[in-house]
């Protein structure tokens, strides 16, 4: 792993981040890019008046971010080991994040996140859920109340997809660099055929066991009404330190009925949530 992006706008939870970043970025030997958006809004007049004002305005703007960005930049390389670089870049935050990650694909995305209510996410949303949904490289999403420590415990949440083998490599690089163990976990719900998920959760698991340590992987099968709320479950009794799991493009409709687990996992966890872009659908188990 050479690189984590860290989008920042220089506010409490973005540091925080920042510093679960350095700490990972320490041990796994990469480098930091710091990402910051600056934004300012276009004078609604006469085209003609006052672009020179304009045209300054933004030209502030890009020089104050930059000279931020070089002390976040100086701090880190000061009381770390991380080499760091830094961009600046106009536009709203979430366009420039999910634009930039696309276009670089870094090795791993970190950004923070705030603790909304119910009821505040339905009105406000947040930048991170929209870079959730739309950017394409694997990201680890820092709760704003998360402190970094090395991670004893990762998990990743298998649906039987044809990338959650390269999926499963890439926690096993990070539990290897951490000498953490892994636990990989399924949960089928109350209507599905108990007998038949296991037969095949165990098909799959000998698959996994060819790419990881068998000394310190975990394998575990949940049955729940929700899968959501069993995953919560086993992240809190089995003390797990980061989550991961797979997202995938959903329709209109099933986005609207049943949600995303990462989303939702998203917004109920307080641990790092480690999520992939599934490359395809489930496979078919029939």
């Amino acid at each position: 792993m050479k690189t984590l992006l860290v989008p920042t706008d220089f506010s409490p939870i973005s540091r925080n981040a920042l510093a679960y970043a350095v700490g990972l970025a320490e041990k796994l030997g990469a480098k930091i890019v710091l990402l910051h958006a600056y934004h300012t809004f276009p004078i609604d007049i006469d085209p003609g008046l006052l672009v020179k004002e304009y045209r300054e305005e933004v030209e502030l703007f890009k020089k104050v971010s930059d000279i931020q960005l070089k002390a976040l930049c100086e701090e880190i390389e000061n009381t770390s080991t991380c080499k760091c670089d830094a961009i600046s870049l106009q536009g709203l935050a979430k366009d420039v994040i999910v634009e930039y990650a696309n276009d670089t694909n870094p090795d791993l995305l970190v950004i923070g996140t705030e603790n909304l209510l119910p009821m505040e996410r339905i009105i406000y949303g947040t930048i991170t859920g929209r870079v959730i949904k739309d950017v394409d490289c694997t990201l680890l999403v820092i709760p704003e109340r998360a402190k970094y420590t090395t991670p004893k415990k990762i998990a990743f949440a298998i649906d039987y997809h044809d990338s959650d083998l390269d999926e499963i490599q890439f926690v096993e690089q990070l539990a290897k660099k951490f000498k953490s163990e892994t636990h990989i976990v399924h949960v089928i719900s109350d209507e599905e055929d108990e007998d038949f998920e296991d037969y095949y959760f165990t098909k799959t698991k000998t698959e996994i066991k060819k790419f990881v340590s068998k000394n310190h992987t975990i394998f575990k099968l949940i049955k729940g009404k929700n899968i959501t709320s069993e995953l919560k479950k086993y992240i809190t009794d089995e003390h797990i330190d980061i989550f991961s799991v797979a997202k995938t493009k959903k329709t209109f409709l099933e986005r609207l009925f049943s949600g995303s687990v990462s989303q939702k996992l998203f917004y109920r966890t307080n641990i790092p949530l480690l999520i992939f872009e599934a490359k395809d659908t489930p496979k078919d188990l029939i």
